[in-house]
């Protein structure tokens, strides 16, 4: 089982444990559920090889998966159940209030500072009352070919998978 602590590359490591300490009850919730989203995508990218995107929702704690379930022939590519499912989560945000919040997984491919491309799990978890984040933990290759998870990067962003309020902007 892995433990997940934001990196936050602007930061030393005085400023980032009394980050840590000072998190809210809701950044705190998001971490378990982003954690337990994580450990389920790199659960099936070990035992399949990949994954397929798939969300949680969180309603007091309980958690529920949200995936795809028609027939693996006629699933659509990653990349276009993703902007599916990101519309299903807010649609669910949106009909149901007892949702408190959503999370969307999938691989995501990046490319770091030395030009190469790297895989990895990213993981977009939303909180009706704080700021969205994306974690990217990214799957990096060992001495020995075999890929091992390297250390999980969390930024900010504006992009809510739950639907903004009336009046706000997108």
């Amino acid at each position: 089982m892995s433990v997940f602590q934001p990196v936050l590359a602007e930061s030393p490591k005085a400023q980032e444990q009394a980050t840590q300490q000072e998190k809210s009850v809701e950044q705190k919730n998001m971490d378990v559920l982003a954690q337990a989203g994580i450990r389920q995508a790199l659960e099936a990218i070990a035992k399949s090889g990949g994954m397929y995107p798939f969300g949680l929702i969180s309603v007091k704690g309980d958690l529920k998966a949200v995936g795809y379930s028609g027939d693996r022939a006629d699933a659509p590519s990653a990349e276009d159940w993703a902007k599916a499912l990101f519309m299903k989560l807010r649609q669910i945000g949106e009909e149901q209030p007892e949702v408190d919040m959503l999370s969307l997984f999938r691989l995501h491919t990046i490319t770091n500072d030395a030009g190469e491309e790297v895989v990895g799990v990213w993981a977009q978890v939303d909180h009706r009352q704080v700021r969205p984040w994306v974690i990217f933990v990214p799957l990096l290759k060992n001495d020995e070919g075999k890929h091992v998870v390297g250390d999980p990067i969390y930024y900010a962003t504006e992009q809510s998978l739950f639907a903004p309020e009336e009046g706000e902007q997108e």
